[in-house]
């Protein structure tokens, strides 16, 4: 069976655990990471302790980015590669159901697990990456609080949020949130709606956000998807690519309007995390199977 980048998986997670991975590795602070010279300090010191405060906000989205875009933004240096093509930069993070936990597995009522969606946000550089943008759409269809990327990676560069967020530009408000009535990307030629999917697979990838213009120099889509990644389904990285989409998929005869690729340094990232879920997932089930089994026989 072929494995997809953009198959939808529902993976679960006990409620006991932290629902999304830490990139910034656990007692690390931002100070600890390598730098480019000269770079801002935003992103090290935000998430670093402070005289007289011992808490910070960690990243944990799983980032890779050039070493351009590691030099302006001011982001560690160990999380940039040449290897990434077609994208400024790419953040992958695992997210829990927004209706909460599910709970009563094995009749236990304590015994509970969360749904999870997965999400990859991507940065364009509004110069080199000529997006197919398809006209008479909004600039943007977005809700800025659900960006969490954004007040990591911009705010160094001169970008700070509208305290209401950005009405005219696209918001909660709109009526296309949060299931886009169409994509924002068509054929110049055809006006055909086009949709990102795994090179030579027709598995689509929704955009659930965009912004054509988030900053001076950035173009940002956010896409749902991404949860079966792993070392073993990936070891080479992943190429992405928009094409027409054809019915719910997308066509893999079309014409490529764009690619990007995501370097296996990265996916290896994303797929220990993944993979180390998965077997949590599994012990989860044991335990709730061995204890059912267990109450079964004292009876």
């Amino acid at each position: 069976m072929r494995k997809q980048f953009f198959k939808t998986l529902s993976l679960l997670m006990c409620i006991a655990l932290t629902p999304q991975i830490q990139a910034q590795e656990q007692g690390m602070h931002g100070a600890d990471y390598t730098y480019a010279q000269g770079s801002p300090e935003y992103w090290r010191n935000a998430h670093s302790t402070k005289p007289g405060s011992f808490t910070f906000w960690r990243d944990t989205n799983i980032w890779v980015y050039t070493k351009e875009v590691a030099q302006r933004s001011g982001m560690p240096l160990e999380w940039a590669s040449d290897e990434l093509k077609g994208v400024a930069a790419a953040a992958w993070r695992m997210e829990p159901d927004s209706k909460g936990p599910q709970c009563g597995w094995g009749g236990n009522p304590k015994a509970c697990k969360w749904d999870a969606q997965c999400v990859l946000e991507l940065y364009f550089d509004r110069q080199a990456h000529q997006l197919p943008w398809a006209p008479n759409r909004m600039v943007a269809d977005f809700y800025w609080q659900e960006i969490p990327t954004a007040f990591h990676f911009l705010p160094a560069q001169g970008w700070a949020p509208a305290l209401n967020g950005d009405i005219s530009r696209g918001s909660k408000g709109s009526p296309n949130y949060p299931g886009l009535g169409h994509s924002p990307f068509s054929d110049p030629k055809t006006g055909d709606e086009l949709g990102f999917a795994d090179k030579g697979d027709a598995g689509k990838s929704r955009v659930i956000a965009y912004d054509r213009e988030i900053h001076s120099r950035y173009a940002f889509v956010r896409l749902d998807g991404g949860c079966a990644i792993s070392k073993r389904a990936f070891p080479k990285g992943i190429t992405v690519q928009l094409r027409r989409i054809k019915g719910l998929n997308v066509a893999i005869d079309s014409p490529v309007f764009h690619e990007l690729y995501l370097p296996s340094s990265w996916t290896e990232r994303v797929g220990q995390f993944t993979e180390g879920m998965q077997q949590r997932d599994n012990d989860f089930y044991k335990n709730i199977w061995n204890s059912t089994n267990t109450q079964g026989d004292k009876k």
